[in-house]
């Protein structure tokens, strides 16, 4: 016969009967209150074996196998049946406590720490809660242990990028026996930019001409946002573009002759990255034909220019690259290099007529080439003043009778109109003042009515 008994008990709690039986025939009985159909002795095994189906928490204890014999002595053993009961399924806390129910940490920053509590209940016997941070042990210091509650915290210092997509787990163990309960997470981020670059940017650009000009953003999380600079000015004519973390921004510019020397910038931002971006910066150089202004003279005042004078003009050039080529231009010709007989001097941008006649007068203009082109300037017009000159150099003999009324005509040349006119009659005898009512000017001719009435008149 075959008796299990547990602890001090008295009573057995499951037994194989065999007597006057085979053992095929045995009687098992197994206490209701306790084993019930969970408990079976295997007697087809050898040795044979108590076998418990659904372990209870409350079936631990020491247990007594005695076998009873007919013709010989009683035997008994005993067995020390400890059951483990696993910890819960780990839940882990975030800083402010709150259950963190998805499977992803963040999205955090750069230099931000991580605080995370795993939080364990039940399990004996008391289970190991550790951390691990890609498979590697970081943490196995209990922080906590309340009743049946265990807990570890985890502050994790200065996360940098190549944290990131890093696995954090919670492990909860107290037996080889069976797999750890764990709890994993997996770290998300906010990346600032690493680099930024304008890629093709070429040493000089033509002046209203059309380019793409790219600039490249990598490192960012999510993919940077790029604005592009003039000065201070923000230019829109972009298209973006992104290829895993590089975004790449291609800007349409048409540069002006103002847009040389300028800066053109290109500046990659992360939005979800408070105050942190990058530059970088170009130089923008503009090929453009001379940009050419004729002035006159500073000290000179244009309506107030006589014969006899020295005048000088100044040629702006604004020209990228260098002018090669300065003419200047009287009424469409070009003016000879410096002459000692035309009294015209040349020196660098500037140009001095000495002693202008009233052949001075007329258009000027200065002209300008370089790599790009020629560009002629504004025409400064010059109206030379002169003292009145007789229309003709001739002698016109006019013949009249006694008491003949002509008109005789006195046309000039002159700057400005003349602004009065004086007659006078000589021969051999006198010379004599015509009265002003006996003529008529209108600034460049004077008609004298005039009737000879006696010889001393001719």
């Amino acid at each position: 016969m075959v008796l299990w008994f547990r602890d001090n008990a008295g009573i057995p709690l499951y037994s194989l009967d065999v007597r006057g039986k085979s053992l095929n025939d045995a009687q098992h009985w197994s206490a209701p209150q306790v084993f019930g159909p969970r408990a079976r002795y295997v007697i087809e095994s050898d040795p044979a074996y108590l076998e418990l189906n659904e372990i209870k928490r409350h079936d631990q204890g020491i247990y007594r196998c005695r076998v009873d014999f007919q013709n010989s002595q009683t035997q008994s053993f005993r067995f020390n049946l400890t059951v483990i009961i696993p910890p819960s399924q780990p839940v882990v806390l975030d800083r402010w406590g709150r259950i963190i129910n998805s499977t992803i940490i963040g999205p955090k920053e750069e230099g931000d720490d991580i605080l995370l509590t795993c939080r364990v209940v039940g399990g004996r016997p008391q289970p190991d809660v550790l951390w691990f941070i890609n498979d590697n042990l970081v943490d196995n210091q209990i922080e906590q242990n309340t009743g049946n509650i265990i807990e570890n915290r985890l502050l994790w210092t200065s996360v940098q990028r190549h944290h990131l997509h890093s696995v954090f787990t919670c492990q909860a163990s107290n037996t080889k026996l069976m797999q750890p309960r764990t709890s994993k997470f997996v770290l998300d981020m906010y990346l600032k930019p690493l680099v930024v670059n304008i890629l093709n940017a070429t040493e000089s650009l033509a002046a209203h001409k059309e380019y793409q000009i790219v600039c490249q953003s990598t490192g960012a999380r999510p993919n940077a946002v790029i604005q592009w600079t003039k000065g201070k000015k923000t230019l829109k004519r972009v298209k973006e573009h992104s290829i895993r973390n590089t975004t790449y921004s291609v800007l349409t510019f048409v540069p002006t002759v103002e847009d040389d020397g300028r800066l053109l910038g290109c500046r990659a931002q992360n939005p979800k990255v408070a105050g942190l971006f990058l530059e970088h910066f170009q130089n923008i150089s503009v090929h453009y034909p001379p940009v050419v202004v004729l002035q006159l003279g500073s000290t000179l005042a244009m309506d107030d220019i006589k014969e006899g004078d020295d005048i000088y003009f100044e040629c702006k050039i604004q020209s990228n690259p260098s002018w090669r080529r300065l003419t200047w231009l009287h009424n469409g010709v070009q003016l000879p290099q410096n002459s000692s007989s035309t009294k015209i001097v040349r020196s660098n941008q500037s140009l001095v007529i000495q002693k202008v006649t009233r052949y001075s007068s007329g258009s000027y203009q200065c002209g300008a080439l370089n790599s790009e082109g020629e560009t002629l300037s504004n025409e400064i017009v010059l109206n030379i003043k002169y003292v009145p000159l007789c229309a003709t150099d001739k002698i016109i003999s006019i013949g009249v009778s006694l008491d003949e009324t002509i008109t005789v005509s006195c046309d000039i040349i002159t700057h400005p109109l003349a602004s009065k006119f004086y007659w006078r009659f000589e021969n051999s005898e006198e010379v004599l003042e015509i009265e002003q009512h006996r003529f008529s000017s209108n600034g460049s001719s004077s008609q004298l009515h005039y009737t000879p009435a006696s010889e001393q008149d001719y």
